[in-house]
């Protein structure tokens, strides 16, 4: 009798040891799915693939925007030089506006913004939903929150279209993105800004283009702001664009207006196929992160995919995500106001073990554009 109570002893002893370490298994793992990438929320799902409508008017010229841009370095891009107010490409007008969404509570971090990368624009416009004597916003008339970003896009790109008409580039961010905007400026240096395009951090999910994802910032042409407010917000089909709703995913309804009217979804990558805009903050890029982070939807929604690491990300990257005031200054110091004197290092003690950028990084070597899209019907 007694040998048969220890017995039971031991087994439940191993039981509860088994079930607490599966239980705390479970717990580690749930943590690391949850905060080790982007607290963006995962899009809602629209099914089906949506043909697009014939727009013969912009057919040649929208195919030369998929996939990889051209460029020889023996032909300098017509706008050598910064991108700025009255340079840059296609038919006069100014260079790159930057505009951010906000919300009264989030005021504050907005200011960080307007403190740092912001004032590197050619114009910075915040779009709030209430007054704010030190950002300044544009003050919106729709509904606050989160769920109702959908409704705050559509108003700040009605807005800019009537207000400031004569940009060549709008770059969207959120108040807690970090934007590096000479790298912006760089990319869009030999493009047209009268072409119907956009870029960002590119999703393969929902829209049979593509779309951009909100987090990391997207860009659109002046052509495309143009297209979204006197096309795409006039369709009534709401399958093409959700124009009477005011919730949902703003990316995602941004990606089937804009692929509804015609505005091309492009790519980003540089000539080592390395990705410039990011959904994610520096700390989850730049670090070596657990096998179990794969599982994250971050990845199934990936258009292209990257590594982790320290040679994760372009030479010429643009944008992060999830930056916090303190990560944003800390960028801000790192970027801008620390200068590294590499001359006076000895090549053989060198730590970096990252290759050196290779030349005209920016411009990759022609290629076919990839068939997933295509105006023609």
């Amino acid at each position: 009798m007694g040998r048969r109570v220890v017995v039971l002893a031991c087994v439940r002893t191993v039981l509860t040891f088994t079930l607490g370490f599966g239980l705390g298994v479970v717990i580690h793992l749930f943590v690391n799915l949850s905060t080790n990438l982007s607290h963006s929320n995962v899009p809602r799902n629209y099914k089906g693939n949506r043909r697009l409508e014939e727009q013969a008017p912009y057919e040649a010229r929208v195919d030369l925007l998929i996939g990889e841009r051209t460029y020889s370095p023996s032909q300098p891009p017509a706008n050598e030089g910064w991108l700025s107010a009255g340079g840059g490409g296609g038919s006069g007008g100014g260079g790159v506006l930057c505009y951010v969404l906000t919300g009264p509570t989030n005021h504050r971090s907005a200011l960080h913004v307007k403190n740092t990368w912001g004032q590197r624009c050619d114009k910075v416009v915040f779009y709030s939903t209430k007054q704010d004597e030190a950002l300044q916003p544009e003050v919106l008339d729709v509904p606050e929150g989160y769920g109702y970003l959908w409704a705050k896009t559509k108003a700040a790109l009605t807005h800019l279209y009537h207000h400031h008409p004569h940009y060549q580039w709008y770059m969207k961010a959120d108040d807690d993105t970090f934007v590096i905007v000479e790298n912006l400026r760089y990319f869009l240096r030999d493009l047209d800004p009268d072409l119907p395009l956009y870029y960002g951090a590119k999703f393969k999910m929902h829209v049979k283009q593509g779309y951009m994802s909100g987090g990391g910032g997207y860009v659109l042409s002046r052509e495309a702001v143009k297209k979204f407010v006197t096309e795409a917000l006039q369709l009534t089909d709401q399958a093409k664009c959700p124009t009477n709703t005011s919730r949902g995913s703003e990316d995602v309804q941004l990606g089937l207006c804009l692929e509804s009217v015609g505005v091309a979804a492009g790519d980003s990558l540089d000539r080592a196929g390395k990705s410039r805009f990011f959904s994610n903050s520096p700390l989850s890029l730049f670090y070596h992160q657990p096998l179990v982070n794969k599982l994250h939807w971050y990845w199934r929604y990936l258009w292209h995919k990257h590594g982790v690491g320290p040679d994760c990300c372009s030479r010429h990257l643009i944008s992060f995500h999830d930056v916090s005031p303190r990560m944003m200054w800390t960028l801000e110091a790192l970027l801008y106001r620390l200068h590294i004197h590499r001359d006076l290092q000895p090549p053989h003690l060198n730590t970096s073990t990252s290759p050196a950028p290779p030349p005209d990084s920016s411009t990759p070597p022609p290629r076919a554009p990839p068939a997933i899209f295509s105006l023609r019907t």
